[in-house]
């Protein structure tokens, strides 16, 4: 269910972090957020909060000239929309809390984040979506992560510690991994030993598996190949929850459903307003009774990335 405790709010920056090429850790200070849980997401402005709420001036052209153009977002590339954004971890320190995010820079919204300096400030709605289920105490969690969908399986590792667990972190090369690997031992190719090698998953007790598309370190190959292997070999009584490209988490919904596994997905979908207003965020899942709205006599309908999920059950999502 998700969360009805949100609200928005004015962060503070306090450490904006490279952490491999493109990736960065921003770290919000706000006061008084709601509490939180693995899975939810926060909407963040990328944009300049002192001119967001500019609406200009009125003016009217009578010679037939072109007005001069003064408004940000008609004198540049602007993000006008708050762009989605997973929690990869939180802090409470009496009533202030700090947020960790972390992005890729691909577009001008993100560029807008990754030059953010200590002290600006930025506009958080949030925390939205609902969240990940904790696994029962018999069960191993396994976390799977590719890319940008790595920092949601970060703050399920710290709700995890102490708990069996197993993370895997996938990206295309080294350098596009957002993890600190602090194990000098190399990996050989076809490696998928789960090492305490990755300080942000071993600081929780969480063993980790890497593996990169062109093999520079790590397991080489696809980060659902290294998954598929440890499952067939340790055979875990477990429950997967994953985030990532959506043709991976298609593929670790196959393997977990083909061996019968509980699975849990954060999907990714481009988001307008997060709390289920727009609309742009519709995914299609199976409905329990198709006798029952909407959609009556089809066994299934559209539900929101953003109040329904983002955490859906692999077995209810139809892509």
């Amino acid at each position: 269910m998700a969360s009805t405790a949100r609200g928005s709010f004015l962060a503070v920056v306090r450490q904006n972090i490279p952490l491999c090429r493109e990736h960065f850790r921003l770290v919000l200070e706000l006061e008084h957020f709601p509490q939180t849980s693995p899975g939810q997401f926060v909407q963040l402005s990328c944009r300049d909060v002192s001119l967001a709420s500019d609406v200009g001036e009125e003016f009217e052209s009578t010679d037939k000239r072109r007005p001069q153009l003064q408004a940000e977002e008609l004198t540049r590339p602007v993000a006008m929309l708050r762009r989605p954004f997973s929690l990869a971890g939180r802090r409470d320190r009496g009533s202030n809390t700090e947020i960790d995010i972390i992005h890729r820079v691909v577009g001008i919204g993100t560029d807008f984040l990754a030059h953010l300096k200590e002290d600006d400030e930025v506009g958080v709605l949030g925390p939205l979506g609902n969240k990940f289920t904790l696994p029962k105490e018999n069960q191993e969690a396994i976390l799977v992560g590719g890319g940008v969908g790595i920092p949601p399986m970060l703050y399920l590792a710290e709700k995890l510690s102490g708990k069996r667990a197993v993370a895997f972190a996938g990206a295309l090369t080294r350098d596009l991994l957002p993890l600190t690997i602090v194990d000098p031992e190399a990996r050989g190719l076809d490696d998928i030993r789960a090492l305490s090698d990755i300080a942000e998953f071993a600081k929780h007790g969480v063993r980790s598996v890497i593996t990169t598309d062109d093999g520079i370190y790590g397991f080489r190959g696809f980060v659902t190949q290294a998954l598929e292997r440890y499952l067939d070999e340790a055979k875990p009584n477990a429950v997967i929850y994953t985030c990532g490209p959506e043709p991976m988490m298609k593929r670790v919904a196959d393997i977990a459903l083909a061996r019968g596994i509980e699975c849990q997905i954060a999907v990714e979908r481009a988001m307008a307003c997060g709390m289920g207003t727009c609309q742009s965020c519709c995914i299609k899942v199976k409905k329990p009774d198709p006798n029952q709205p909407p959609l009556v006599g089809r066994d299934w309908c559209y539900r929101l990335a953003c109040t329904d999920g983002p955490v859906f059950r692999a077995s209810d999502l139809l892509w």
